[in-house]
């Protein structure tokens, strides 16, 4: 340390600290900050165009979607088939009155739909040159769309697709709009065309919607070959975007520069042949950020420099009584137990000398509780360590081991170490208080494989469960304690089998059944057992035989909890038989009333 910095007070140490270690790198950090931050800060003006560009995407979507309906509406409504089939076969011979009933009765089935809609004009064309509009045809033919240049490649339309045409001049005349939005599809049945729908979309809607964007923004609906189609200003529908060849590939966005200003590029597929696309300057959308980090910037340094104040008078108050207890506690150090600071006071360096002083008088006896403290501390963080220790963490260590030695050929060995992993995540996971049949079958599988790794396959599984019942849910580790029962107190721990069996009873009961061909047990102690397990009120009372404690007797206070009255049981045992025990309850878990 330079020898000027040593002759400094404590006072003007601290103040130099708070110089150099607080407001010069804070003021690096906030410069650097800014910097690091653009890119993000472009990606949320992206962020947020797109978000706004979803919602009028949204709109846009809504309103073909309403043409797509009123198209389906008429080739796929039973009342409307009759009449458009009737029209179609009209020849010299059909009456004239019938033909404008068959007309009137289509045009009235079709208003009922796009009346709630307002904006759509739709045309009927059929086969016999008749037609139904729900537009006035004093100047427009309707038949003149067969002449359309687009119309052949509404007849190559497969399937239920659409064709969407684009913007086609007002032929309705009900608004003084130049342009219609339109689409076309045939109706067909068994591949027979008998008719064509062309619906057209004023497009008012659409764009008092673009028109919402200031003059430096667009908001513009293109064709696949670039052509505008929909735009707020009319005189721009057919002409050219000029930046379609920097438009994504996919929907998304990209930049491009416009007389030196870079502005956003968003395009979002409306339909397989109409791209929404929108166009905005980066500083427009970013100004509201930008302003917003200014501004955060120059309140952080004002509190920065405000604290610093702060903080150098409140070095400058506490730097006496400081040094005298630092003082104090040097000699203390030395060995002066008696020394006091004396130090008085409201705030809380003079608590903290009361404090200090007080711990002085009783310094012997902290020692000694500090001591016994802080062994039970090192016990409680070496129990939260032990504690923190995450149970998936070590089901998936597991897993890799039995990889790992299944890549060495040791399949035995893998399949063990795969038993525990699954009996360890299920054991684990106490999301659901049921499980099906079948997993509590498998878990016990997976117990009775590791039993037989200590002990030497003593022990055979027989499963014999009616396909009916697997499915069935039965409350979590319900079979695993009568297993374990079965093989420590009815097999002794030696070899023999143990028997999972299940199937409906008459009363439309779950029956499941855990029999082994152990050594059974005598009246007395069966009769001890039933006893024993018998209601839930007397157990507390009872002593529990040699049989099984605490696993039986859990298993069955669990299920009369569950099932009520609606559960029993009944054991079956004799000296050299095994033991046989069958549990009774509903498919569905209830308790009673």
């Amino acid at each position: 340390m330079p020898k000027w910095i040593r002759t400094l007070s404590l006072r003007n140490k601290l103040v130099l600290t708070i110089l150099i270690c607080l407001v010069l790198p804070s003021l690096v950090s906030m410069n650097v900050s800014n910097l690091l931050t653009r890119d993000a800060v472009k990606s949320q003006v992206t962020d947020n165009s797109i978000e706004s560009m979803r919602i009028v995407n949204q709109i846009v979507n809504g309103q073909l979607r309403n043409m797509i309906y009123v198209m389906n509406f008429i080739q796929f409504d039973e009342k409307l088939q009759p009449s458009i089939r009737e029209l179609g076969r009209a020849n010299a011979e059909t009456k004239q009155g019938d033909i404008i009933q068959y007309k009137q009765t289509i045009m009235n089935r079709i208003s009922t739909v796009i009346d709630t809609f307002g904006n759509l004009n739709v045309t009927l064309l059929l086969p016999n040159h008749e037609y139904v509009a729900s537009y006035t045809t004093f100047s427009f033919n309707p038949n003149d769309f067969l002449k359309k240049e687009w119309f052949p490649a509404v007849e190559q339309i497969s399937g239920y697709n659409v064709k969407w045409i684009g913007a086609e001049p007002n032929y309705s005349r009900t608004t003084s709009q130049p342009y219609l939005l339109a689409a076309a599809k045939p109706i067909r049945i068994n591949d027979i065309t008998y008719g064509y729908v062309i619906v057209g979309l004023e497009m008012n809607t659409l764009q008092q919607l673009f028109d919402q964007y200031k003059n430096n923004e667009s908001m513009v609906i293109i064709d696949q070959n670039g052509r505008i189609i929909v735009d707020k200003d009319s005189d721009k529908i057919g002409t050219q975007f000029a930046y379609q060849d920097q438009l994504p590939q996919e929907d998304g966005s990209s930049f491009v520069k416009v007389a030196g200003e870079d502005y956003i590029l968003l395009s979002n597929q409306v339909t397989p042949d109409w791209r929404l696309v929108s166009m905005s300057p980066y500083k427009t959308a970013a100004h509201k950020i930008e302003s917003f980090r200014k501004t955060d910037f120059f309140i952080q340094i004002f509190f920065l420099l405000l604290f610093a104040v702060i903080l150098l008078y409140m070095v400058r108050t506490l730097t006496k009584p400081i040094a005298r207890l630092v003082q104090t506690v040097v000699r203390i150090e030395s060995g002066q137990l008696g020394e006091r600071s004396n130090i008085s006071g409201g705030d809380e360096v003079g608590r903290l000398g009361y404090v200090f002083d007080r711990m002085i008088d009783r310094i012997e006896d902290m020692i000694v509780e500090n001591r016994h403290e802080q062994e039970l501390k090192r016990e409680a963080e070496l129990a939260m360590l032990q504690a923190q220790i995450n149970p998936h963490f070590l089901f998936n260590v597991l897993n890799s081991i039995r990889l790992k030695i299944m890549m060495k050929g040791d399949s035995e060995n893998a399949e063990l170490i795969s038993s525990l992993s699954s009996l360890l995540r299920m054991t684990i996971n106490r999301n659901n208080a049921y499980i099906p049949l079948h997993e509590e079958i498998e878990i016990n599988e997976h117990y009775v494989k590791l039993l037989n790794s200590r002990h030497g396959d003593r022990v055979s599984l027989r499963i014999s469960a009616a396909s009916d019942t697997l499915f069935i849910e039965i409350p979590r580790f319900m079979l695993q304690p009568l297993i374990e029962n079965a093989y420590i107190h009815g097999l002794k721990s030696k070899s023999g089998e143990i028997t999972i069996a299940s199937r409906i009873c008459e009363d439309g009961r779950l029956q499941v059944e855990v029999r082994d061909s152990g050594l059974g047990m005598s009246p007395e102690r069966l009769a001890a057992l039933r006893n024993y397990l018998g209601p839930i009120q007397q157990v507390e009372d009872a002593t529990s035989p040699a049989l099984s404690g605490i696993g039986l007797h859990n298993v069955f206070e669990r299920l009369r909890l569950i099932y009520g009255h609606h559960f029993d049981y009944e054991i079956i045992s004799e000296q050299g038989q095994g033991t046989q025990i069958m549990l009774r309850f509903p498919q569905q878990a209830r308790t009673e009333g």
